[in-house]
């Protein structure tokens, strides 16, 4: 839905590069995230726990079972969780168009009134920061990937506008 506006508006190559950098941020962000989480639960466990986890946690979890102490539970799923997928390159677009069109009016289901796209990127933002600081395991999302796009995205327009400026191209 706004993929196809922006690339309209900065050529192939452009929205190819920036969907591509906005993807690759947001497994960036992704990983140091999970670095810090891991280390944080890490902190307040012993070296023995910490050394089952690492022996013995991988066979639990493809046996469908995991560790009875919460610690080393969450350690576990914290090691051996798989991020796949192109949500934070999209959130990166979504970011994109918010800046670029400010003033759109999106119908979004289920609010029965156009909402601008500032204020719905915004929203949305708030929303997966809330999620991903909230560290809700359960829902199996990345939010902090699709907020490491949104990251990589603000920078990339930012860089190309004071770089377009300097050559006389506005966008």
């Amino acid at each position: 839905m706004f993929g196809r506006t922006l690339e309209h508006v900065w050529g192939s190559k452009r929205f190819l590069s920036f969907y591509l950098i906005t993807g690759i941020g947001a497994g960036l962000v992704q990983l140091v995230v999970a670095f810090l989480r891991i280390q944080s639960v890490k902190s307040g466990m012993s070296v023995e726990a910490i050394e089952e986890v690492y022996s013995q946690g991988y066979q639990l979890l493809q046996q469908n079972m995991n560790y009875i102490d919460s610690a080393q539970g969450s350690l576990n799923i914290a090691l051996n969780a798989v991020t796949v997928g192109a949500s934070g390159a999209v959130f990166g677009i979504l970011l994109a168009f918010g800046m670029l069109f400010p003033n759109a009016e999106l119908f979004i289901i289920p609010f029965p009134f156009p909402i601008k796209a500032k204020w719905f990127v915004l929203g949305y933002g708030v929303f997966e920061l809330i999620f991903g600081i909230s560290n809700f395991s359960w829902d199996n999302v990345a939010h902090f990937a699709h907020l490491g796009g949104m990251l990589f995205g603000i920078f990339m327009i930012l860089y190309w506008r004071k770089k377009d400026r300097v050559h006389g191209h506005y966008y």
